[in-house]
């Protein structure tokens, strides 16, 4: 297989998104206020738009939340987001009566195909996105899987001011015993690269009030954040969030923290080190439980394209990073667990 053949991007399009003019905040009327979106469940031999209704079978004091960046410049991206996906399968496998939310940044439109097709996700999950229309970019963005058990409230996004169309996704999920309050959970994708002046600091003071708002019992922000700057090491407790890394006793600095860095080419590695990019924050009425690296050596599944990839890419891994699995438990309030219901709009 040539390594073109599966690329969604042509140069021009990656140099497009690469060579962006500065960031500015838009003059447009409303422009950062939320953008509802709908939600879909497989039914019938096909994706429809769903909504949950209050009620519940059981309950659930924690959640599980993955959360992982598949590398969207590199060719083969057919092959590596199928082995991904057969990855995510085995880890969701591992504790099939743990509600589960898995958080999916730098998806392109074949990325989402791919999941749609996906046997475990039409049986276990709602996904919040069929095609691309509720993107700011018009080629990548973030997309979020919802364990079926759980009761979705609402479904929005919040674009950041940002040079490369970010934007935080936001789910909320309904507590048990409660039409008000809720658990909101953002998957975010931050600011790439060094900027002057800098941006991830704004994207995430942008999010943070949607984590503190008085309807949310618990918050959690997780995702690519990016942190290759001394600033990022602090924007946690700048905004009154905890790190689940650092609440479980984790150190900067440390080898078992960094998520970036080892599966990328020879030069980008001695030119960049490894750097702990990707995180988990929350603040409310929950804590972290536990928190591991995910997707370490996960590699492409066809023999030949292994070779191929060896030799074009010097590595035949599924992304560069790493994703993070992290168990987090609630105080004081317990998350819907329904058997699969939900209507169809």
């Amino acid at each position: 297989m040539s390594s073109n053949d599966d690329n969604p991007f042509s140069q021009e399009a990656i140099q497009k998104i690469l060579n962006a003019p500065p960031p500015q905040r838009s003059e447009e009327p409303g422009f950062y206020n939320p953008r509802y979106q709908d939600y879909y469940a497989f039914q019938d031999g096909e994706w429809k738009k769903a909504s949950t209704t209050a009620g519940t079978n059981s309950s659930s004091r924690t959640v599980r939340v993955l959360s992982w960046n598949i590398d969207m410049l590199i060719p083969y991206g057919i092959p590596r987001m199928a082995a991904a996906l057969n990855y995510l399968d085995s880890l969701v496998s591992e504790a099939p009566t743990q509600p589960t939310i898995i958080l999916l940044q730098e998806m392109t439109k074949t990325d989402l195909t791919q999941i749609q097709e996906a046997a475990w996700v039409r049986e276990r999950f709602y996904i919040t996105d069929v095609d691309n229309k509720h993107w700011i970019s018009p080629f990548y963005g973030t997309t979020t899987l919802i364990d079926r058990r759980l009761n979705i409230k609402q479904v929005f996004r919040i674009p950041f001011i940002s040079k490369f169309d970010r934007d935080g996704f936001f789910i909320d999920i309904r507590l048990a015993g409660s039409q008000d309050k809720v658990v909101r959970f953002c998957n975010a994708h931050l600011e790439s690269l060094v900027a002057d002046p800098p941006v991830r600091p704004v994207q995430l003071a942008d999010a943070a009030p949607y984590l503190h708002d008085t309807s949310v019992h618990a918050g959690l922000l997780a995702g690519d954040c990016n942190a290759i700057q001394p600033f990022d090491r602090t924007l946690h407790s700048e905004n009154n969030l905890k790190d689940a890394y650092l609440e479980l006793g984790g150190k900067e600095d440390s080898d078992d923290g960094y998520t970036w860095g080892h599966q990328v080419k020879k030069w980008m590695r001695e030119k960049f080190g490894p750097s702990r990019m990707d995180k988990v924050m929350y603040c409310g009425s929950m804590d972290a439980k536990s928190l591991k690296r995910i997707g370490i050596d996960v590699c492409v599944e066809d023999d030949g394209i292994r070779e191929d990839m060896k030799r074009e890419l010097e590595g035949d891994w599924v992304t560069d990073h790493y994703g993070l699995d992290a168990v987090m438990e609630l105080t004081g309030a317990e998350v819907e667990i329904s058997a699969h219901e939900q209507h169809h709009l």
